[in-house]
């Protein structure tokens, strides 16, 4: 099962290749078993319409809406609740090999994450940080996210000696179970919770399970300094927070069915 799950996870989500072909290619099939037929027609037109939906600011924001909606970031220490620690959770990493040197790369995403716990951090005065995520696919992922986050951390003022690494977890669930023991080994049960906004409900679920109180605290999804695209004009970034929010949609759904966060606990 859990080998069925990671296919999907890693290969057939909206943005990659191996999806577009299938998608595409079926309809190409199709056509080309029924030319007279409209059905194949009308369903590459869907498809098109689909990924062009998808790769725009619209349809991203769309799609993230019932994920995000409500959810914001903290802006004082009131709205910390008394929290003195922050979580951030990563979400995604590359790392490239040669000449036996290894580089890591967070996604525009995990940096953005870093960045806001970074800023919450500052601003309630943490008295740690825990940069959680580890190595997803250890034949590709060649070091831990969480050094990677600890680097930007870093880099954005966080002084090192607050920053703590867990790097065993491979999901969210084995985020909140390694976590909590981390938290609670210094009184911390209430905590900023760091993520991006289609992540935040289900991270904050798992974390819930665990006994714990997160205060959400949400990344931005962009860069600051960069224009936000047209409405409808297609762009990568628009195409992965699609693929982001699809994803978490389904992981929510897997999670209330599997038992995994609090809201599944009282299920009839």
């Amino acid at each position: 099962m859990s080998e069925i799950v990671n296919f999907f996870k890693f290969h057939l989500h909206p943005d990659s290749p191996l999806a577009i072909v299938i998608v595409f290619g079926i309809g190409a099939a199709w056509f080309y078993a029924r030319p007279a037929s409209r059905a194949p027609r009308r369903y590459l037109v869907a498809a098109v319409l689909g990924f062009w939906l998808m790769a725009t600011p619209i349809g991203a924001s769309a799609l993230a809406w019932g994920l995000a909606r409500g959810l914001t970031q903290v802006m004082t220490r009131e709205e910390a609740r008394g929290a003195t620690a922050v979580v951030v959770l990563g979400g995604g990493a590359r790392t490239f090999s040669g000449g036996g040197q290894v580089i890591g790369i967070l996604t525009p995403g995990s940096i953005m994450r870093a960045l806001e716990a970074a800023r919450v951090a500052k601003l309630i005065g943490a008295k740690f940080v825990v940069a959680s995520g580890g190595t997803p696919r250890p034949q590709e992922q060649l070091k831990p996210e969480s050094e990677m986050i600890r680097d930007v951390l870093v880099q954005a003022g966080v002084p090192s000696d607050t920053i703590i690494e867990e790097s065993a977890s491979k999901t969210t669930r084995e985020q909140a179970r390694q976590v909590a023991p981390i938290l609670r080994a210094r009184g911390a049960d209430r905590f900023v919770l760091v993520t991006s906004p289609v992540h935040m409900r289900r991270s904050i679920d798992v974390f819930r399970l665990e006994g714990l109180d997160p205060v959400p605290s949400i990344s931005l999804t962009r860069a600051e300094h960069l224009d936000r695209p047209p409405l409808l004009l297609p762009n990568t970034a628009s195409l992965s927070q699609s693929d982001e929010a699809i994803y978490d949609w389904a992981a929510t759904v897997y999670y209330w069915w599997r038992g995994y966060s609090s809201r599944a606990q009282v299920r009839p």
